[in-house]
C-alpha cells in the first residue's frame, strides 16, 4: 500500500478550513498590507509545514512529544510570540486613533507567518501523528512525509491566498479609522487568546 494523498488531502483541507491563528494573521496582514501582504504570510505558514513534515520524519517530533522540557519551550516560545504579535495589534488598534500613528513593528509577513508555524507545537505533534498513518515505509519516510507536506501547502496556500483576495477587496471599508481600530483590537484579542491556550497547553 502506498501513500494515501486523497486521503491525506481531504482531512489536510478540513484542517485548513478550520479557523486559527494562521487565519487571523492572513486577514490582519492583507487587511493593513493587501493581497501582496496576505500572501507572503501564507507563504510563510504553508513553509513551515516542511520543516514540520521535516522534522517528523526524522523523528524530532517525538522528541518534542515525549520530552517535557522540549516541549515546554517550544510551547513557550510559541505562546510569547503569539502574545507579542497581539500586543502589538492591541498597541495599532490604540495608535490608530492618531493619524500619524506609527505602524506596530512585527516584521515582514513572511517572517510573521513562518514563525506562527513553525513555533506551534500542536502542528509538530500533529504531524507525527498524521503523517505514519499515510507514509507507511519507513525506507521512503522522509520523502513521503515531505510530498505529504507538499500537499498540505498546495491546500492551504490555495485556502488562505483566497482568504488574502477576499480581504484584499474589503480593503476601502477597512481602511475607515474605526473599522482598523475594531479589527486591529479584535485580532490582537485573538492572538493573546491563542498564545495563552498554547502556554496552558499540557500535549
Amino acid at each position: 500500500m502506498g501513500l494515501d494523498i486523497a486521503g491525506f488531502a481531504l482531512l489536510a483541507t478540513l484542517l485548513t478550513l478550520a479557523p486559527g491563528q494562521d487565519t487571523f494573521l492572513v486577514l490582519r496582514n492583507a487587511g493593513r498590507g493587501g493581497f501582496g501582504a496576505g500572501v507572503a504570510t501564507t507563504a510563510g505558514i504553508c513553509s513551515g509545514l516542511f520543516i514540520h513534515a521535516a522534522l517528523s520524519a526524522l523523528g524530532l517530533s517525538a522528541l518534542i512529544a515525549t520530552s517535557a522540557a522540549v516541549f515546554a519551550a517550544v510551547k513557550w516560545a510559541g505562546a510569547v510570540y503569539l502574545a507579542w504579535l497581539g500586543l502589538q495589534s492591541l498597541r495599532q488598534a490604540r495608535r490608530a486613533r492618531s493619524t500619524d500613528a506609527i505602524p506596530a513593528r512585527t516584521g515582514p509577513p513572511v517572517v510573521q507567518g513562518f514563525l506562527s508555524n513553525v513555533l506551534n507545537p500542536k502542528t509538530a505533534t500533529f504531524y507525527l501523528a498524521l503523517l505514519p498513518q499515510f507514509a507507511v515505509f519507513p525506507e521512503h519516510v522522509l520523502r513521503d512525509s515531505l510530498t505529504l507536506g507538499g500537499v498540505h501547502f498546495v491546500i492551504s496556500f490555495a485556502w488562505l491566498a483566497l482568504l488574502s483576495a477576499v480581504a484584499d477587496r474589503g480593503r476601502r471599508w477597512l481602511a475607515r479609522a474605526s473599522v482598523t481600530r475594531a479589527l486591529d483590537a479584535i485580532a490582537g484579542l485573538a492572538f493573546l487568546g491563542f498564545g495563552l491556550r498554547l502556554a496552558l497547553s499540557k500535549r
